[in-house]
């Protein structure tokens, strides 16, 4: 029986914030959306990180996650394609150049170049014999996590809101592992288009704080 010991150690260490993938250095859009007054405190902040899981970007890497991990051709160039934005594909091919960076120094596995995040974290789960439940579980845990952290410091909310904000989307979080793990890329989609426009409208946003 598989002991799931070494794969939560490995995955805990590669979503740290201490992992050299800057990954807190980008807002994925919600700095703009924070400026905008759309989002302006933890109930908002919940709602729009819930729907990210389950009708958009995140449901959508958590898919590419899965297609990489089973080994389905062409999946990065999927992922890379149906980015929404310049700064989407920016954030997904600068945080996969630096996870692959990382997993090559630290784990032996080697990535093509310009490998999207998700499917990088997915081709590495695979290639190192990790759960994927758990490994897709981790990986919408830290997503959401990150823009938590965006939320605390720019709205802003404090600490224990933003504790409180990501046990409330806990149950999201396994629902759409769940549901992942059923489907395949014949699911993409999304229906987050104020998303994807404050995406657009970040990438001119003067001053900013996040990459993207």
């Amino acid at each position: 029986m598989k002991s799931f010991h070494k794969d939560i150690m490995i995955l805990q260490t590669w979503f740290s914030p201490a992992f050299p993938t800057g990954a807190f250095s980008y807002s994925h859009g919600l700095e703009s959306a924070i400026q905008d007054n759309l989002i302006n405190d933890e109930g908002s902040l919940k709602n729009w990180i819930a729907v990210l899981l389950s009708y958009g970007s995140g449901r959508n890497d958590g898919l590419f996650l899965k297609a990489a991990y089973e080994g389905v051709t062409e999946v990065n160039a999927l992922c890379l394609a149906l980015c929404g934005s310049k700064e989407r594909l920016r954030e997904t091919t600068e945080l996969g150049q630096a996870f692959s960076r990382a997993v090559r120094a630290g784990y032996g596995v080697k990535l093509p170049d310009r490998t999207a995040y998700p499917v990088a974290v997915g081709v590495t789960a695979k290639q190192l014999n990790l759960d994927l439940a758990l490994t897709l579980q981790s990986y919408l845990q830290a997503f959401a996590s990150n823009l938590i952290s965006v939320g605390v410091r720019a709205i802003p909310i404090g600490q224990q809101a933003g504790q409180d904000c990501l046990i409330g989307l806990y149950p999201i979080i396994e629902k759409i592992t769940k549901t992942i793990k059923s489907e395949s890329l014949n699911e993409l989609g999304s229906a987050t288009f104020v998303s994807d426009l404050m995406a657009i409208k970040h990438e001119n946003s003067v001053p900013r704080i996040y990459r993207t």
